[in-house]
């Protein structure tokens, strides 16, 4: 006795275009997610590179600045520092303060840069005795 696996023509032949088309739609919904993880992964990096960057600056400005005499340190306002990230130039904003404390001056370097209209800034302090 043969047993014999009933299943018509049209069931075997393979997927149909409906099937087909779900089996795209549903992909193509992953792949908008993956996308816009993608996108905010860049983000997110940017930011990074910026916030780096700023800092960098104000470490910079700061060593210069106490390299300096006691009497030479004064308030100082950079206009505008371009830096090259992620192959496009960022402007950065920097700007020195002293405070005076008799025989000692607190020294403040402030870095602002703007990334998609929003402003931030890192700043730093030290303390300098004559």
């Amino acid at each position: 006795m043969h047993a014999f696996l009933l299943t018509s023509r049209r069931a075997s032949k393979g997927f149909t275009l409906i099937e087909m088309l779900m089996a795209m739609l549903i992909m193509t919904v992953g792949l908008l997610g993956l996308l816009q993880s993608v996108n905010i992964a860049l983000e997110h990096k940017t930011r990074n590179r910026l916030r780096e960057e700023a800092l960098v600056i104000a470490e910079e400005q700061m060593n210069d600045w106490r390299i300096k005499d006691f009497d030479n340190i004064e308030d100082e306002k950079i206009p505008e520092l371009e830096r090259l990230i992620g192959g496009s130039p960022k402007e950065f904003k920097v700007s020195k303060t002293v405070t005076g404390m008799g025989d000692t001056k607190k020294l403040r370097v402030a870095v602002s840069w703007e990334y998609k209209q929003v402003t931030n800034e890192h700043e730093i302090f030290t303390v300098k005795n004559k």
